[in-house]
């Protein structure tokens, strides 16, 4: 029985394949974006994110304002879905009698199911407006409660992460803040329609990041891994027409480019892709632009660590790295040994800093910042640079100042043992205005909300037991408050998730699993013992498996031996 479950776990291994990201895209269409997008610039910048996705996303598109409506359909990402899909996007309209942002957040989530978190799911949500689903304000409200305190709460334990695009000062940017802030996606606002291309490929960067390589000076360097190279390259009105300068100096434009190269040409923006690519120095002859961009496929990658979005003043953040090929964690030393991990953050302050090896894990590299960053928005820029190759990883990050801490203990040997402690900042609030509710919500779609109290400290807590099980707790927070001059204050803490793993460390998991799999496993052999003919049956069955299993083994080893020998080739090359 053990061996057969052990041959079982190699052929899973081998098996193993990566989560897909889905991204579900939400376009208001309500008769307000007569005005804040009067030429429709809603369409190019939904196609410029189309031509980005890449192959095997799942993708979607659907139209709200009363009714939330399919544009796309739900699909992998190849290319009939993508040509459909540019097609479709020509429907966007302003015709629209309301803005039911609830009805478009259940639509396109509908399908979700409790625990099936195998893929990144991301809801992209642009409007221009505040929830509204008809002339009455106090169905507006009632609505604008349920997303708050229903929706919200399910797509959390859905893993959901919601990027939102407010396109007016009309919009409810409280609300779109808040769901970025609590799924852990990221707020954007528009200022005029112009902007939203831009803006869209800032938030396909951070909801389905690919593998890119450095651009400095409009200059990147191709490696010998490099199978495919996709480059964006915005233009202003006036510019002149985008050359590519290939490494052996022959140059390419949009009038005159092998087949091999796809070039799709727009008034504001150049998309090239190339197959093949020759390696060496490729030069972009236009103007610099912040948001150009070089996008890659290979198998030599820079794999990173998720990083959270939003992290509270105080918090530590670890960004942690390593190089993989054909998905294997490169460890040869003498490689390694070539290559730096810089880290840099741009922003309101500006730092660098190199990643120091992990003594723990080879070929993992490491920084941990804390104190380093103040309040504020940050890029994130992590370059690996082997000489010969150059990966980069970006991220934006928020850090957030907030006049209340907040802090989860526990106390093993209380009824209650799960305490978080909230401690508002006397500076800053008046003591006697502060009041806190949580609105806890578990995996099976239940909610519930509760008051904070005083503690003998002077500050706010709430004791909770432990959960049952594998359960996982995520707990909102709703802050009242006022400033120490009177002022109305509504404080935005990150929400804090409540799982075992508060309770008991990996190891110890694991160990108690495995002796309920031996225990269980004891009580069927016992059972199976007084059924000789089921024996039987099992005993071939066994015979079978353990061919299968063997075959499965030296079948998995034999790919195992050969993905490394490329990975000795190939970094051989490139050392």
């Amino acid at each position: 029985m053990r061996i057969f479950l052990l041959l079982l776990g190699l052929l899973a291994i081998a098996e193993t394949t990566l989560a897909a990201n889905e991204m579900r895209i939400l376009i208001d269409v309500s008769g307000s974006m007569k005005k804040t997008d009067p030429h429709n610039l809603r369409i190019p910048a939904l196609r410029l994110l189309l031509e980005l996705l890449p192959p095997e996303t799942q993708a979607g598109v659907w139209l709200f304002a009363e009714d939330t409506k399919t544009l796309v359909p739900l699909a992998s990402v190849d290319e009939p879905w993508r040509k459909k899909a540019l097609k479709s996007s020509s429907k966007i309209h302003s015709r629209g009698l309301f803005t039911d942002i609830e009805k478009a957040l259940q639509t396109v989530s509908k399908d979700w199911q409790d625990g099936d978190k195998k893929n990144q799911r991301n809801i992209l949500l642009l409007t221009d407006g505040m929830v509204d689903v008809a002339k009455n304000p106090a169905l507006n409200a009632a609505s604008k409660a349920r997303i708050e305190k229903e929706l919200l709460p399910r797509l959390q334990q859905m893993g959901a992460h919601i990027y939102t695009i407010a396109l007016s000062d009309q919009a409810d940017h409280a609300l779109l803040k808040r769901l970025s802030l609590a799924t852990d996606g990221w707020s954007e606002t528009a200022d005029s329609a112009e902007e939203l291309q831009r803006l869209f490929v800032k938030i396909f960067k951070k909801a389905v990041p690919r593998d890119g390589l450095p651009l400095n000076n409009n200059s990147f360097t191709v490696d010998l891994s490099v199978k495919e190279f996709t480059l964006l390259v915005f233009r202003k009105e006036g510019s002149p027409a985008t050359e590519l300068v290939k490494p052996d100096g022959s140059r390419w434009n949009y009038d005159q480019y092998p087949d091999s190269v796809r070039w799709r040409h727009e008034p504001t923006y150049d998309l090239i892709t190339v197959a093949q690519p020759m390696p060496g120095q490729w030069q972009l002859v236009a103007d610099v632009d912040p948001d150009n961009q070089v996008m890659i496929v290979t198998d030599l990658k820079l794999k990173v660590q998720p990083v959270p979005h939003y992290f509270s003043l105080g918090e530590t953040l670890t960004v942690s790295a390593e190089l993989t090929e054909h998905e294997k964690r490169i460890t040869r030393k003498n490689f390694l040994k070539l290559v730096n991990f810089e880290l840099k953050q741009q922003g309101e302050s500006e730092n660098t800093w190199l990643l120091q090896p992990d003594p723990e894990q080879t070929g993992v590299f490491r920084q941990r910042l804390k104190d380093e960053l103040s309040p504020g928005t940050y890029e994130l820029i992590l370059t690996a640079d082997g000489n010969t190759f150059q990966r980069q990883w970006t991220q934006s990050v928020e850090i957030i100042a907030t006049p209340v801490q907040s802090e989860v203990t526990v106390e093993e040997d209380s009824e209650m043992p799960v305490q978080i402690h909230l401690t508002p900042d006397i500076n800053v609030i008046d003591p006697g205005s502060f009041r806190a509710k949580a609105l806890i919500a578990d995996d099976q779609g239940h909610t519930l909300e509760t008051d904070f109290i005083q503690a003998p400290d002077g500050g706010w807590v709430l004791k909770m037991k432990k959960p049952k099980g594998h359960q996982t707790l995520i707990v909102n927070f709703d802050i009242q408050a006022k400033s120490v001059q009177g002022q109305t204050l509504t404080p935005v803490l990150k929400p804090v998730t409540i799982d075992p793993s508060l309770f008991e460390d990996d190891e110890e998991a694991a160990g108690d699993a495995e002796e309920e799999l031996e225990e269980d496993l004891e009580a069927l052999e016992e059972a199976d013992a007084s059924e000789t003919n089921w024996l039987l049956t099992g005993l071939i069955a066994a015979g079978l498996n353990l061919v299968l299993g063997i075959a499965g083994f030296f079948g998995w080893r034999w790919s195992q031996k050969r993905a490394q020998e490329q990975q000795e080739k190939l970094l051989s090359r490139l050392a």
